[in-house]
């Protein structure tokens, strides 16, 4: 069996190291955190409901 810890962290989570290799230099985000988490919601929100109106569901 595997670490615990890897499986808890989930995909695509990392450290700030390693990000820092990922992004540019300049790197800045153009969204304060608060905007970040209305726009990561209001995302996930349009997936759901389209996903549910083309698959004919409805979400309880």
């Amino acid at each position: 069996m595997s670490d615990k810890k890897a499986d808890l962290a989930g995909p695509g989570i990392s450290t700030y190291p390693e990000i820092s290799k990922i992004l540019p230099e300049n790197y800045s985000t153009i969204l304060n955190k608060k905007d970040t988490q209305r726009a990561i919601y209001a995302v996930k929100s349009y997936i759901e409901e389209n996903l549910c109106k083309e698959l004919n569901l409805m979400m309880v």
